[in-house]
């Protein structure tokens, strides 16, 4: 695998992605969905949301640190974005972590998949 450039900007916006997925699913989580409660607290989705911050969070340092498990990372955090995405979707009035979930998984693919190449 060779290692993007701190400077590749497909790389910067994964970064820019995954720090704000972070942010959005685990303020979502311990804000909104603790406060809603019913469906918001069960605990599957309740896992995913902070799942989904947890990888958005590692992959992020693996991204700055130039990993050679950079595709790993990327593709799992990819799989997990899309999960929290649908299950956000399913419950509903979570549609700014919807978004940036999605956006984060289309760009973890993008890098991982670049990082096979």
């Amino acid at each position: 695998m060779e290692h993007s450039s701190p400077s590749d900007p497909n790389l910067q916006t994964c970064i820019d992605l995954t720090t704000r997925c972070h942010r959005t699913c685990l303020q979502t989580a311990l804000n909104h969905c603790l406060e809603k409660g019913e469906q918001y607290v069960e605990p599957e989705h309740f896992r995913l949301m902070i799942n989904c911050a947890e990888i958005c969070q590692a992959c992020t340092n693996f991204l700055l640190g130039g990993s050679t498990f950079t595709e790993e990372i990327c593709t799992v955090c990819a799989d997990i974005c899309e999960a929290c995405a649908l299950s956000c979707e399913m419950i509903g009035d979570m549609e700014d972590c919807v978004r940036i979930c999605r956006e984060c998984s289309v760009s973890c693919r993008n890098i991982a998949q670049a990082a096979d190449a």
